[in-house]
């Protein structure tokens, strides 16, 4: 298409946390890895099987190889990242982690290693996604469990007097330090994803729908009408003489005016309608409803606006008044063609008297 994509705070946060994630898991893995090796050939780590040792180093370069992989790849030409490869790194990285803790586990004989195991956890809690984290923390709680089976002699400590105390206290750690992560995980996605889609989907000024939202409303309201022949209308709201209250009274006066006429059209529509700003005094509304029920919608709504001005400061009346076009659904048209039908109505009735609907579908 060739056009500048415009990227909400949530696709730039995702944008930076995936490059982040597949690049420190492994370049972690790496740096795991190499210390092993350097404390074995220093004598301070003796008994480990160098071939065994090589082959674990080779593996942490491969997944590095795999993080750049992902992080080269991962993005569309515009720089958005791409959902399928979001998916698939997330899978990978995981099933990578889950691998080198078990492999580090296994030839790091300290009974107090079990002590990382929230590391190889917390970075996927960047990601904000639930499943993902909840299923690694129990890769990695199962697959420790399963050491403490296998190399028992290694992995637990020693059989005294504090055995049961030390195991009931790894096991409350366990669970506290990994619960926290996904109770942050959870609080992460419910709160901060939450928040930045709705400022990624909604105008701050007047808390509508902003127009890169609009596409998926319209073409789902189009879908359907295609199918079963279910009624919509286009309605193109315009502020009379918008300059002029700026001019006359400010900017603040304006946004207060913006503020007023986006309440009131949001309170004028059902439940099923969406109502967007389109841009700068322009609104338009996505109403499930068939033309005569658009009209008299768009003409309950001029006369709530203009029935009584705006209060400025609680000292100022500015009168408000809007000119609506309606643009129906027929069978063939194109959501194009109904917007282009509403803007002209819009201003067919700006230039002929303003403080009107309306509605010349022929």
């Amino acid at each position: 298409m060739g056009d500048k994509v415009e990227m909400s705070a949530l696709d730039a946060y995702m944008n930076r946390v995936f490059k982040a994630v597949v690049i420190i898991i492994p370049s972690f893995c790496v740096c795991a890895s190499t210390c092993v090796t350097i404390l074995h050939f220093l004598n301070i780590y003796p008994g480990l099987n160098t071939k065994a040792l090589f082959i674990f180093d080779s593996s942490t370069l491969i997944y590095l190889a795999i993080g750049i992989f992902f992080a080269r790849t991962g993005f569309t030409k515009e720089g958005v990242i791409i959902p399928k490869k979001l998916k698939q790194a997330k899978i990978t990285m995981a099933t990578i982690i889950v691998i080198q803790w078990n492999a580090i586990s296994y030839v790091w004989p300290f009974t107090d290693f079990w002590g990382y195991a929230p590391l190889f956890v917390v970075v996927f809690a960047f990601f904000f996604d639930e499943k993902l984290v909840f299923a690694e923390t129990l890769g990695i709680v199962i697959s420790m469990l399963i050491s403490w089976f296998i190399k028992g002699d290694m992995l637990l400590p020693v059989k005294n007097e504090y055995f049961l105390g030390n195991m009931i206290y790894r096991f409350i750690a366990f669970t506290l330090i990994l619960g926290s992560i996904n109770f942050l995980t959870y609080l992460g996605g419910k709160c901060l994803v939450e928040e930045l889609e709705r400022y990624a989907n909604y105008d701050t000024l007047t808390h509508l729908l902003n127009r890169k939202s609009m596409d998926t409303y319209l073409d789902s309201a189009y879908s359907q009408a295609s199918k079963d022949n279910t009624p919509f209308c286009l309605l193109m709201i315009d502020i009379d003489n918008f300059k002029k209250v700026n001019d006359t009274y400010g900017h603040d006066c304006g946004d207060e005016v913006l503020r007023f006429v986006a309440n009131t059209v949001s309170c004028g529509v059902k439940k099923q309608d969406n109502v967007f700003r389109w841009g700068g005094e322009e609104i338009l509304i996505l109403l499930r409803a068939n033309k005569e029920q658009a009209i008299a919608a768009a003409e309950r709504i001029r006369e709530d606006i203009a029935r009584e001005p705006v209060r400025y400061k609680g000292e100022t009346d500015v009168p408000i008044s809007v000119t609506i076009g309606v643009a129906p659904y027929t069978a063939g048209t194109t959501v194009q063609k109904m917007m282009e039908e509403a803007d002209k109505n819009l201003y067919y009735g700006k230039r002929h008297g303003k403080n009107q609907v309306v509605c010349n579908n022929n």
